[in-house]
C-alpha cells in the first residue's frame, strides 16, 4: 500500500485557453502534464494516478514513459467532480489521497512534499488544505489530501458530493496548512495566464 496515492485532473476542456490544450503547452520546454507528473511520480512513497478526459490520446502520449497509471474519464464533459470521483474509485488502497489540478505550474516537490508532511500530523480523518491570506479573506489553494476515510466518504457520496460538498457538509474535517508559496495558489487558465507564467519564468533565469 503505498502511503499516498495522487489524483492527477487532466480531464478538463482546457476552453478558456482557446484553441490548444494548456496541459501541452510548454513550461521551461516540457508539456505542463508530463512536468508535473514527473514531478509527483518523484516523490518518495508516492504512487500517481493521471484522469484523462478531453483530449486523451494526446494528453495520454505526453506521459509517455513515465512511472504513473492513467485511466480515462468516461463521464469527463459532467465536470470536476466526475473526475475527482473518477480518479479516487479507481485508485488502489493508499493511507491518503492527494487531489492535484495539473494546471499549476508553480507547484513544487518541496511544496508537496511539506503538505505531505502537513497532513501527517493532521487529526484522523481530515482533509489537509493549503491556505494563505487573501484581500477578501482566506484563500484556498490546491493540492488538497484526503484521508482514506475521507476518500471512502466521497466514494460513498457518488459523483454529486465532491470534495467540496463533503466539506460543506463536513467542515471540521478541514485541517489547514498555511503557506506562502505560490505554487498552491497559481494555475494556468488562459493565454494571459500562460503569458504572464513564461515572462515570469525568463525575468527569473536572468538572475
Amino acid at each position: 500500500m503505498a502511503d499516498t496515492t495522487v489524483i492527477l485532473l487532466a480531464a478538463g476542456f482546457s476552453r478558456r485557453m482557446g484553441s490548444v490544450n494548456k496541459l501541452l503547452l510548454p513550461i521551461d520546454g516540457v508539456a505542463l502534464l508530463r512536468r508535473t507528473a514527473e514531478m509527483l511520480a518523484s516523490l518518495p512513497q508516492v504512487r500517481v494516478t493521471v484522469v484523462l478526459g478531453h483530449d486523451s490520446q494526446k494528453t495520454g502520449e505526453a506521459l509517455a514513459g513515465l512511472n504513473v497509471v492513467h485511466t480515462t474519464n468516461p463521464n469527463y464533459g459532467q465536470g470536476l467532480s466526475s473526475s475527482v470521483f473518477h480518479g479516487l474509485a479507481s485508485a488502489g488502497l493508499a493511507k491518503s489521497y492527494m487531489i492535484t489540478p495539473a494546471d499549476m505550474p508553480r507547484l513544487s516537490s518541496a511544496d508537496c512534499l511539506e503538505l505531505i508532511k502537513a497532513h501527517r500530523s493532521a487529526p484522523d480523518g481530515a482533509v489537509t488544505i493549503p491556505m494563505r491570506p487573501g484581500f477578501n479573506g482566506p484563500q484556498r489553494g490546491n493540492p488538497i489530501i484526503l484521508s482514506g476515510a475521507a476518500r471512502e466518504e466521497v466514494i460513498a457520496g457518488d459523483v454529486n458530493l465532491g470534495c467540496r460538498g463533503l466539506l460543506k457538509r463536513r467542515p471540521e474535517m478541514i485541517h489547514e496548512y498555511t503557506s506562502k508559496s505560490d505554487g498552491f495558489f497559481i494555475d494556468m487558465d488562459t493565454p494571459q495566464d500562460y503569458s504572464d507564467e513564461t515572462i515570469s519564468r525568463s525575468l527569473n533565469s536572468d538572475f
